[in-house]
């Protein structure tokens, strides 16, 4: 369809777009026709393509040749690859020659759109290897990449991704991973512009997941280490725009910039990374780049200490902000802070929530803080975890603050301080349950903070109850948000932590399972209380096919449901009801498969409405429904985390 209309526009304009069909099971290379397509990606490079040409390859077919553009279209008539053919059928498959470091190369030029493929890159985890690699080495400004709707999978580069003489292997220059955009040359300043990665799934790929890297780098912000490793003045990409991405079983690295002015990441998912690397690997992060936003993020299942953590304001960066995160059950932790020799600068951490990351909430490598602040965000430290709030170095000057945030600990394990830096203000943050007192900290609230239903991992279970004393109690912070996590307004309800909406009511029950119980509920056919299938803390219940879990409410004008679900394959036609209110799970797409995804149902007198993982989804009427009622269909269902409140 996309063709269709690029192609028709052309037409208007007295152009016509020419489109190149590719069939990956035809016995003998044609000359590009529908009705005779090449058989083969290894003539793409040689093909004379104008602005508005489309390059289709055949839809449940595959290659086993590296697609390689090195030509480009115009910002109204960019060059399209992109699939043809039945829409039943699976995507076409590119998968590289063991030769060949890339599946899918875009060179040095302008205006493309790639979408809708599957792509590959098996090898011996010795080499580099990518899936798509946007490349440009001394080509000037490079305008206008789409990577959109990828299924970029099983790309094995350097692994483990220690390091060679030295240097970390698969990751700056010639980097290893599922996306990689590359700025290099010498002699002609070489950035990119309006660079788009949205809606891609990455999974099972070393080293990084989506990365970014410029020999363009060398400025007076630079930490002096990065010397060794690029070799030109400072001439940063802009525009970029990472977002709605589904990245898991990550080796090294979720997704990096580096390199850029005013990137935007957001509704990005990385579920277990630094996954056998070896290496040191964060989920989300920013390195020698400004006024970076990550919002609307989550990361969870970080794996190992070196690094391990959700999310990371790294070396040489200014005006970074990172709100309206989740992170949740991170070996190495929340937050990295690494500036080395030269200072990170104004950034900003709010509106974020934290759930059970393991070793440190807040890491501060070697190196100064200016202008930081780190307000209003909600940490939950659950049973046998023993972190450290905040660890750095001795002697550094932290020029952070830390304001109006909630930590709450539950358990066994105690929380700690390891900070001696009198610069780092710690004022007026609410510090409930084990955690020891830093020295410096004023206005300090120890009392229970009144979350909804601590523990959990969803964002509604941190809302605060009426009567809390997080209510009213914070302080004001220069440039604060306008807005929370949920949307609420911030001047509405000054309060502690991401919540700031007014008091809401006590859950009418909660069931977490991590006792092992099914007290309370009604079941049918094979429902047992397992470990969590993700890795994570506590336990979970899972309900094989066409088994059924069931607990009544308290009748209410308005009710909200909120849950964790997880099935084990698209289309398995499990379901979950509120009363008369039912949301299918049968729409799960198979890049949500194996993920845990919060549920939240909302009935009212005007109607019933429903958000999967952040997007609203139908809500279909029930016949004869009352309580709660959750359904495995033809395949295993996992349930966590559920809880009834009344609105």
């Amino acid at each position: 369809m996309v063709a269709i209309k690029i192609s028709l526009a052309l037409l208007c304009l007295g152009v016509a777009a020419k489109d190149y069909h590719f069939d990956g099971s035809a016995a003998s290379n044609g000359d590009g026709s529908e009705s005779s397509p090449f058989n083969t990606l290894a003539g793409v490079r040689d093909l004379h393509l104008s602005p508005g040409d489309n390059i289709l390859l055949r839809r449940g077919t595959n290659f086993t040749q590296a697609l390689e553009l090195r030509a480009g279209g115009s910002a109204t008539s960019p060059i399209t690859i992109q699939p043809y053919g039945d829409n039943g059928s699976a995507r076409p498959v590119v998968a590289a020659q063991p030769a060949q470091l890339s599946s899918i190369l875009i060179d040095s030029v302008s205006h493309v759109v790639v979408q809708d493929i599957e792509v590959t890159n098996r090898g011996d985890n010795k080499t580099a290897r990518r899936g798509v690699y946007v490349y440009a080495k001394d080509a000037g400004e490079v305008k206008g990449i789409t990577l959109r709707g990828l299924y970029i999978h099983n790309v094995e580069g350097y692994m483990p991704s220690t390091t060679t003489r030295g240097l970390p292997v698969g990751k700056y220059a010639n980097a290893s991973g599922g996306i990689v955009i590359e700025a290099a040359g010498n002699s002609t300043p070489t950035y990119f512009t309006d660079v788009l990665v949205e809606d891609n799934v990455i999974e099972a790929v070393g080293r990084q997941g989506i990365y970014t890297w410029t020999n363009w780098c060398r400025r007076d912000a630079l930490a002096q280490f990065w010397y060794t490793l690029c070799t030109q003045n400072w001439y940063p990409s802009t525009g970029l725009r990472i977002r709605g991405n589904r990245l898991s079983n990550i080796g090294g690295d979720g997704i990096v910039v580096k390199g850029h002015v005013g990137a935007l990441t957001e509704g990005n998912r990385v579920t277990t990374f630094n996954n056998g690397s070896g290496g040191n690997n964060a989920g989300i992060w920013a390195a020698n780049s400004d006024d970076s936003v990550f919002r609307r993020n989550v990361v969870s299942g970080g794996k190992t200490t070196k690094d391990g953590m959700s999310y990371d304001v790294d070396h040489s960066t200014s005006g970074t902000v990172f709100e309206y995160n989740v992170s949740h059950d991170n070996e190495g932790g929340f937050f990295l802070l690494c500036p080395y020799d030269k200072p990170t600068r104004n950034f900003t951490i709010r509106y974020n929530l934290s759930v059970n990351d393991r070793a440190r909430v807040f890491q501060i490598c070697s190196g100064n803080l200016v202008g930081g602040k780190i307000y209003k965000n909600t940490v939950i430290v659950g049973d046998g975890l023993s972190p450290q709030l905040v660890t750095a170095p001795k002697g550094l000057s932290l020029d952070v603050l830390l304001a109006d945030n909630i930590v709450r600990k539950s358990g066994a394990g105690r929380v700690g301080w390891t900070l001696d830096s009198p610069q780092f203000n710690v004022t007026r943050n609410a510090f409930y349950g084990a955690i020891d007192t830093y020295a410096g900290a004023v206005g300090s609230v120890t009392a229970a903070p009144g979350l909804a239903a601590p523990g959990l991992r969803g964002p509604n279970a941190y809302r605060l109850l009426t009567g809390s004393p997080a209510l009213g109690s914070a302080i004001d912070v220069s440039g604060d948000a306008q807005a929370d996590f949920f949307g609420n307004p911030t001047a509405a309800h000054k309060n502690l932590g991401f919540y700031s909406g007014g008091g809401t009511n006590v859950p009418q029950w909660i069931s977490a399972f991590d006792d092992g119980s099914l007290s309370g509920w009604s079941t049918t056919g094979a429902v047992s209380v397992v470990a969590d299938p993700a890795g994570d803390l506590g336990k979970s219940v899972q309900v094989a096919a066409g088994g059924t879990l069931t607990r009544g409410v308290t009748a209410a004008p308005s009710l909200r449901l909120d849950a964790r679900v997880r099935v084990s394959r698209a289309g398995s036609g499990a379901s979950v009801s509120l009363g008369t209110h039912s949301v299918s799970l049968g729409g799960v797409v198979p890049a949500d498969v194996g993920a845990w995804l919060v549920l939240e149902l909302t009935v009212t007198a005007a109607g019933a409405s429903a958000v999967l993982d952040g997007k609203p989804v139908a809500v279909a009427a029930k016949t004869g429904g009352s309580g709660v009622a959750i359904a495995a269909g033809q395949a295993t269902l996992c349930v966590d985390d559920v809880f009834v409140v009344s609105l």
